[in-house]
């Protein structure tokens, strides 16, 4: 029988903390886990948002905080993994797509920090081809990864973890962000990698691009395994699923039940926001988009699709005032933007931890929007003990709904989702979409929900809007 190239057993891990007075509190997150890889074998873990999927992967690399406390046993080809073994391994044999894209060196150009992962052979050439083999442009290695699109830096970050031929990659929420063609070509790379015999542990919230990946589903709840599912058992209204959670997850994808939403009657609403020919270029020159036009009425849930680094989130930052355009202008309910007080337009960015400040603690977060005791935090899942601690101390989920609530303040006439709930679990995600609609339509909020996920925009919008068809490049 052949040994697993990683092996979990019972693992449980508790972090300790200390409250008023001193006292020792102990938080287990997560409790007799078990599951295994094989080698050409890829493995997903799904589950809900703040389970311990990240802190899994973390363990496995002996990278965690000081204060976490472990029990059981995780073997790498047999060996149980020590932490001088741990460090030895680590960006070598075992190899990490991390969940955040602040992972990459914001100093640093991507197209070198990929050369810096290569060992042998010539890099700039490996770097260039590998580039082309993931639909990355070229040119994309001379830009940092600011200027990049999300999807487009979550790709960097799969080349960086693979590019050195490691023997177990853990990737851990590599897709958010993708379009389908960028997905495609990184569900492709990741089966070849398992072809050519290396293990994969997929880490993700994405049910259906986990079942298109997988050989099997791990699906994780509250720090335990409930159910190991083969990718069959995802069929029809969950029939063959064991788990009520499992079968939850499933059911609420939005190409199955969701959750029911209302579309929008004619209403004679006034106001509107209206971006007029907006042009922008990239520094060294390049056109990213020419003459766009977009209007969003109150009241409207507008989707947005388009293909990754097409331009869809610098549009975003415009609307919301963040950038400047070269030509055109956003007028907001008959007049144009102004950048003092409380803004009318709020974003909800794609990536929460670079939304929120690292120093703050999450309740001051809240307080600068008012939304420290606002009821809509329950109706969002947002616990109360999440605000007395660090943004590093959540899981990138928790920081999406804290996201969601700072930008639903009551000054908030217009929101900008891009690719909001990409970091939730299904039946999360489908919760928070059914909270922000209906107040779309209590307070007249108008919404431009920016996603690949058509599924979602189909179940959400009101109207579909093409990126190419207005952006005029």
């Amino acid at each position: 029988m052949e040994m697993p190239l990683l092996e979990v057993n019972d693992f449980s891990l508790t972090f300790r903390t200390y409250e008023r007075g001193l006292r020792e509190k102990e938080l287990t997150v997560i409790r007799k886990l078990n599951m295994n890889i094989k080698r050409s074998e890829i493995v997903a873990v799904v589950g809900a948002s703040g389970s311990g999927k990240s802190l899994l992967a973390n363990a496995i690399l002996g990278i965690l905080p000081e204060h976490v406390h472990t029990n059981g046993e995780i073997k790498y080809k047999g060996r149980v993994l020590e932490r001088r073994e741990q460090e030895k391994l680590r960006g070598k044999e075992i190899c990490l797509i991390p969940q955040s894209v602040n992972a990459l060196d914001p100093l640093m150009k991507t197209g070198k920090q990929v050369r810096h992962s290569i060992k042998k052979g010539n890099r700039h050439e490996i770097q260039r081809s590998i580039f082309r083999k993931v639909g990355l442009p070229i040119e994309a290695g001379e830009k940092y990864p600011f200027e990049l699109s999300g999807g487009m830096a979550r790709r960097v970050l799969a080349i960086s973890a693979f590019v050195d031929n490691p023997e177990l990659i853990i990737a851990d929420e590599p897709t958010p962000g993708m379009d389908p063609a960028a997905l495609q070509e990184t569900i492709s790379i990741l089966k070849q990698l398992a072809g050519a015999g290396k293990g994969i542990l997929f880490i993700t919230h994405d049910i259906d691009t986990a079942l298109k990946l997988a050989d099997k589903v791990v699906v994780f709840n509250k720090g335990e395994t409930i159910e190991e599912a083969s990718v069959d058992a995802f069929s029809g209204t969950g029939e063959k699923l064991k788990h009520p959670f499992t079968k939850n997850l499933w059911n609420s994808m939005p190409q199955n039940k969701f959750l029911p939403i209302k579309k929008i009657t004619n209403r004679d609403i006034q106001g509107e926001l209206k971006a007029q020919e907006l042009c922008y270029s990239y520094p060294q020159g390049s056109t990213l988009f020419h003459e766009l036009s977009l209007t969003i009425k109150p009241g409207e849930i507008v989707g947005l699709h388009g293909y990754s680094g097409s331009g869809k989130t610098t549009m975003a930052k415009i609307i919301a005032g963040y950038l400047k355009p070269e030509e055109g202008r956003v007028i907001i309910d008959g007049h144009p933007s102004q950048t003092r007080g409380h803004s009318p337009v709020q974003l909800v960015w794609q990536h929460p931890e670079k939304a929120i400040n690292p120093r703050w603690k999450l309740k001051k977060v809240l307080q600068e929007s008012g939304m420290e005791n606002s009821p809509l935090l329950d109706e969002l899942g947002i616990k109360k003990e999440w605000l007395e601690r660090w943004p590093s101390e959540l899981s990138g989920g928790e920081l999406q709904r804290i996201c969601v609530a700072r930008a639903l303040n009551k000054h908030t006439k217009y929101l900008i989702a891009d690719e909001m709930t990409t970091m939730l679990d299904t039946v999360t995600q489908a919760k928070i979409w059914q909270v922000v609609i209906k107040l779309a339509r209590e307070r007249n909020l108008g919404v431009l929900a920016i996603s690949h996920d058509h599924a979602l925009l189909d179940r959400i919008s009101d109207v579909i809007v093409d990126f190419k068809d207005i952006s005029n490049v």
